[in-house]
């Protein structure tokens, strides 16, 4: 279920988890609704900028690019070799410290994020 981003009064931030029927059903025209007795106000710039433009979250330890524990050094040495230099974890995750670190390993990996933009 999508998550809607509401004010309060004095501007703190009220995330409320619900679906699209029934935020249409409790919110009004202008974009407010009354939740527990007190009447917030949508702010949906608040709702899209975690994703847009965001830093937040890096670096990020990759499940999907892993590879065997055993074969860390061998990978880790094939990397180095093609200019891209990479921190596994013990379990064999590669460390991804940027989205342009990320392109470059995944590149090398011969893999493509088709949710991602590499």
């Amino acid at each position: 279920m999508p998550t809607y981003c509401y004010r309060r009064g004095n501007g703190e931030l009220v995330e409320l988890v619900m679906s699209y029927a029934e935020k249409c059903r409790l919110e009004s025209q202008d974009g407010s609704l009354v939740h527990k007795g007190e009447t917030l106000k949508r702010d949906v710039a608040a709702e899209h900028s975690r994703t847009v433009g965001s830093s937040a979250g890096w670096p990020i330890w990759s499940d999907a690019a892993a590879v065997h524990p055993d074969l860390v050094p061998q990978v880790s040495d094939n990397l180095r070799r093609n200019g891209v230099l990479c921190e596994f974890s013990r379990d064999g995750r590669p460390k991804f410290e940027n989205a342009a670190h990320r392109r470059a390993v995944l590149r090398q990996f011969r893999m493509h994020d088709r949710n991602g933009y590499c």
